[in-house]
């Protein structure tokens, strides 16, 4: 696939040297206490290496891109659309950022291009991604791109020692275009 190019990031192909950029937030707290259960011990090397082959070799599934600067193209972190429905048009949405890439509107952006790539280039109608109710930074992400609170699952995660409630958010196509013009 070729690079999708914004203001000040491109979504690239992954390479081998993304390796060093995953370990940067792969095992940081504060990045992953909001990512799910495979995320709750330390990931070894192996582990991320494994990760990254099948990205590779093309048998990880979905649509996996590195979100790089627009220069350097150095790794700032990623994102993906899995869980593809061609029948009903719809993806899931996931995107991770590298700690010193977090904060400074590099979600947004790379959340815009791979939408714009899900509707227009993958004929998706919806996309979706859930979020842990807590993770407030994320919603207002989430928010400031268009996507809509869709549920909540209630204590459907447990974390820290307690429950907490998960939200299902999406976006549609008609949304997404409207939100463009």
């Amino acid at each position: 696939m070729d690079k999708l190019t914004g203001r000040r990031i491109v979504l690239r192909e992954f390479r081998q040297e993304d390796i060093s950029g995953i370990r940067s937030w792969v095992n940081d707290a504060e990045t992953t206490r909001f990512m799910g259960s495979a995320f709750m011990k330390p990931q070894p090397w192996e582990q991320t290496e494994s990760y990254l082959s099948n990205i590779l070799n093309g048998s990880a599934g979905g649509v996996n891109l590195v979100i790089a600067d627009r220069e350097k193209k150095r790794y700032l972190g990623q994102c993906a659309l899995s869980m593809i429905d061609q029948t009903a048009r719809h993806a899931e949405l996931a995107v991770v950022l590298a700690p010193d890439s977090a904060g400074l509107g590099y979600g947004v952006e790379a959340i815009e291009l791979l939408l714009g790539f899900a509707f227009q280039e993958m004929n998706l109608n919806r996309v979706y991604l859930r979020v842990y109710a807590a993770n407030e930074r994320a919603i207002r992400c989430y928010e400031k791109c268009g996507f809509r609170l869709e549920g909540r699952l209630r204590d459907h995660a447990f974390r820290d020692g307690r429950y907490e409630d998960v939200l299902e958010m999406g976006i549609l196509r008609r949304e997404f275009e409207t939100s463009r013009e």
